[in-house]
């Protein structure tokens, strides 16, 4: 081998490593485009002779090795419109530009396919452009297999490239509700069953609203009504002979008058010379039903109490002015009070009670005696030991001077009115100096604390005597006592009971009461849950004419009648005889009556009220009334045993208005209603079907549209099909709550409020065009702004017999070639198709660090090579240098 052959080997091999380089770059440039599939360097030696005897070295070549079947990492993104395929194979892609002028046709696994201009790539980042075609970022769009829009199905003999067309998603008229809820077992009383509704569309895609309402008619029967607002035909209609409707009066409980309790409390004490022994720091309480009202007698107000009497008042006004008000109102008799209920017929508890000081004995002692002197008189001096004084004590001196013949006593009695004065001992003896030494006596008194001075006023004056004595008042104890006067009588009211009976849910049912006359109605509205709520309604009806003389109750469809007022029948009375008139008939007398009596040409009358009975609620009473009244008068007049005998008129009479009971009469008027068109619902109630749905009745629908399954057999459909019209035609619906006899869909279990777990329906309003995006199988799936989604292709997946023999151009695609065998058009993940992947796409299969390595080598192997070029340039000097 020549020194030139060896040089062109040399420079083959940097051919050769510069092809390699050039790989290698366009490998590192790529790193980041999208689906971009590597280029690795396979080197190939030129072999021009070579034996065991002779070696001719020919070179080297580069050629491309293509990596095109070589998964990239997949990436996920936001972009709802990019895909990757993980796995083999290709997407179809077409120029728009070029797509519709260039034909041909693409082998699948189904036969031959017609294709425009196709091109093939792994660059999924496709997104739509201004035409709504899916195209990448190298500006190539996305075929696929097309929707037939009439038929709905995918046209997989021809590809074509993807474009949103259909903006508009035509509407979907409501075929089918499905329906799966609970109705409770015992809903709650009083409350009634929520509708249920559901908005389904019509022909034109409108929205409308069909009402589900239920009752619960008996333990297991249920009411449903399907109502359809805007329909001219109605899926329930119309109404049917309504179920007897009744009122009965219960026992008739007559009326009783109350009477008010009247109680008296009697203060009693002594009387010591003519004083009531009221004593200072006693406390008198009359306690009523557990409030005490107390007085204490004290230096402050004894002397406006003075006697029993007045202590009687003070207590009786303490009880009159209590707040909050006592339960009785006092009056005064003397030293009597008159304890009244302020409510007839409410009774009370009374007790009463004295407490603190008692008596005092007093005494006075001495005299001791101070004889005359020639310059004074005789002084005689009382010590009164005793601070305490009482009322009614009265406390005496006698003094005699000498030379007087008689002896004079002066006393000081201790009184209500001036127990303030004295205050004590000290008061009294200061008082018996001044009265003293007012007598003109001769002596001179004094006081100082208890004790009395008496001096003769003379010098060596003698007092011939004096003496002393204390009359106190009576030790013994004041008491309060009770007297039973009036029994409380508790008024009871007349009462009469009144049940109804009929059937809740039926419409205009009219229950009439009259009372005395006056007639209440109410008319049953259908929304009424039971007879309680009918009742109810009735008795509020009577308590809202306050002009009636009742009110009325109602509980568990019973309603109560109760007179406004308590009375009694009334006991009739007389008043006989001319001068001596006798009141004669019952030993009460009723509130309401009124007796009249004349004498004297003056006419005397007393009605009986609520407010007086308890006072006048006996003949005597009122018997004693008039003789007051006549004595007071001026006339003469007695009573004895009800007899009133008016001794200044002998022609006196009485006359009795005798009132009249105040009982109410009832009478009543019950007229059936309508039974409002609805649909029967039945469940189970044995152990293999309760709380299922057994039977559905459409007999009673009226004019309505609904009709039920003749066949109800155990697990056959639940459904009611009704038709509505709005305008645009009939529009049937079916209504399917299950199946007969098995749990899920409508059924009645324990609770207390209905639970609905599933209200759907079928139709969709017209829809706007929101997005496009892929489905995990290749679906592409265009979003409309009602939530219908509809697929418009499906993205076909292309596989190569030989994918790195394909021809690559530029925009990361790929052109079908000889080598690389023709097209197959696959479903994804079938035939060794890859699947697509949404929201993802596809990084180049270039690995950095391996292309660096490559790069070093290729560097270092070019260096080499440029080394045999200099050697062999270096050898040719050597030759030429031969010559000379």
């Amino acid at each position: 081998m020549s020194i030139f052959g060896s040089m062109t080997t040399a420079v083959l091999g940097l051919s050769a490593q510069s092809k390699a380089l050039g790989h290698i770059s366009d490998n590192i440039a790529n790193s980041s485009t999208i689906g971009y599939k590597r280029v690795d360097s396979a080197f190939e030696t030129m072999v021009l002779q070579s034996s065991q005897r002779l070696h001719a070295p020919g070179g080297v070549t580069a050629q491309p090795v293509f990596m095109n079947n070589i998964q990239g990492s997949l990436t996920q993104v936001q972009s709802p419109t990019n895909i990757a395929i993980q796995g083999q194979g290709f997407f179809s892609v077409s120029k728009l530009s070029t797509q519709s002028t260039t034909s041909g046709t693409v082998q699948t696994q189904t036969g031959t396919l017609s294709a425009s201009a196709s091109y093939y790539t792994r660059a999924g980042d496709f997104e739509l452009d201004k035409n709504r075609y899916l195209v990448n970022s190298a500006g190539y769009a996305l075929n696929g297999w097309v929707t037939d829009p009439v038929t709905g199905q995918l046209k997989k003999d021809q590809v074509a490239p993807i474009q949103v067309s259909s903006l508009i998603d035509k509407p979907t008229s409501t075929s089918q509700i499905e329906l799966s809820a609970n109705l409770p077992a015992t809903p709650t009383a009083g409350q009634k069953i929520p509708d249920s509704s559901i908005q389904i569309f019509d022909t034109q895609g409108n929205p409308r609203t069909v009402n589900f309402k239920w009752r619960q008619q008996a333990g297991n029967d249920w009411r449903m009504v399907i109502d359809a607002p805007g329909s001219n035909t109605k899926p329930v209609d119309g109404t049917f002979a309504g179920y007897p409707a009744t009122a009965t009066f219960g026992q008739n409980i007559a009326g009783v008058t109350a009477i008010s309790q009247v109680n008296a409390v009697v203060i009693s004490g002594q009387n010591t010379n003519g004083q009531d022994n009221l004593r200072i720091g006693e406390t008198y309480t009359v306690t009523v039903d557990g409030t005490n009202y107390s007085l204490k007698i004290t230096s402050d107000n004894i002397s406006s109490i003075r006697t029993y009497s007045g202590l009687a008042g003070a207590l009786a006004n303490q009880i009159n002015s209590a707040s909050p008000a006592a339960p009785v109102m006092a009056t005064v008799t003397n030293n009597v009070i008159h304890v009244t209920a302020r409510n007839a017929g409410t009774p009370f508890k009374i007790s009463q009670s004295v407490s603190g000081a008692s008596p005092t004995t007093n005494t006075i002692t001495g005299p001791t005696t101070t004889a005359a002197t020639s310059t004074a008189g005789q002084i005689d001096r009382y010590s009164f030991p005793q601070s305490q004084i009482d009322v009614g004590d009265v406390y005496r001196i006698r003094v005699q001077v000498g030379g007087a013949a008689t002896s004079t006593t002066l006393a000081v009695t201790v009184t209500a009115q001036t127990y303030s004065n004295y205050a004590n001992i000290t008061g009294v003896v200061q008082e018996l100096a001044n009265r003293i030494n007012a007598a003109g006596l001769g002596v001179t008194a004094s006081a100082t604390g208890g004790v009395l001075s008496v001096q003769n006023s003379t010098a060596a004056g003698t007092i011939t005597a004096t003496s002393s004595g204390v009359t106190n008042s009576s030790s013994a104890a004041n008491t309060m006592t009770g007297v039973f006067s009036t029994a409380n009588v508790a008024g009871v009211r007349q009462s009469r009971t009144v049940t109804l009976t009929g059937t809740p849910g039926d419409v205009g049912t009219l229950y009439s009461l009259s009372v005395n006359g006056t007639p209440v109605t109410y008319s049953t509205t259908g929304d009424e849950l039971s007879m309680e709520d009918i009742t109810a309604a009735l008795a509020n009806k009577i308590n809202s004419n306050t002009s009636l003389p009742v009110t009325a109750s109602a509980q568990g469809g019973v309603i109560t009648i109760t007179a406004k007022t308590a009375t009694d029948p009334a006991y009739t009375q007389t008043m006989t005889g001319t001068g001596t008139i006798t009141l004669a008939g019952a030993s009460v007398v009723d509130i309401g009556d009124t007796y009249t009596v004349t004498a004297g040409g003056t006419t005397y009358s007393l009605a009986i009220t609520a407010a007086n009975h308890g006072t006048y609620g006996t003949p005597n009473a009122v018997m004693n009334y008039f003789a007051t009244q006549i004595n007071a008068a001026g006339g003469t007049a007695s009573v004895a045993g009800g007899v009133l005998t008016v001794t200044s008129d002998a022609t006196a009479t009485g006359t009795v208005t005798n009132t009249t009971a105040q009982q109410f009469t009832l009478d009543q008027t019950c007229v059936a209603g309508q039974t409002p068109a609805h649909i029967g619902l039945t469940f189970g109630k044995t152990p293999e079907t309760v709380g299922t749905l057994t039977n559905i009745s459409t007999a009673l629908v009226g004019t309505g549209t609904a009709v039920s399954a003749a066949t109800q057999s155990a697990g056959s459909a639940a459904n009611v099909t009704f038709t509505v019209d709005y305008g645009f035609g009939a529009q049937q619906v079916t209504l399917n709550m299950g199946k007969y006899q098995k749990p899920g869909g409508l059924t009645q279990y324990a609770g207390s409020e209905i639970n609905v777990t599933q209200l759907v329906q079928n139709g969709a309003p017209r829809g706007q065009f929101k997005d496009v995006v892929f489905g995990d199988n290749g679906n592409v799936l265009v979003n409309y702004d009602n939530g219908r989604s509809k697929v418009i292709a499906k993205v076909p997946i292309i596989t190569f017999n030989n994918p790195n023999a394909l021809q690559r151009e530029s925009g990361g695609v790929f052109l079908e070639s000889e080598d690389a065998g023709k097209p197959n058009f696959n479903d994804p993940e079938t035939n060794g198709a890859g699947a697509v992947i949404a929201n993802s796409t596809e990084g180049s299969n270039v690995d950095i660090a391996d292309e660096f390595t490559k790069l070093i080598v290729t560097q270092r192997s070019y260096s080499a090579n440029t080394k045999i070029v200099t050697t062999s340039d270096e050898m040719l000097q050597e030759v030429l240098s031969l010559k000379r």
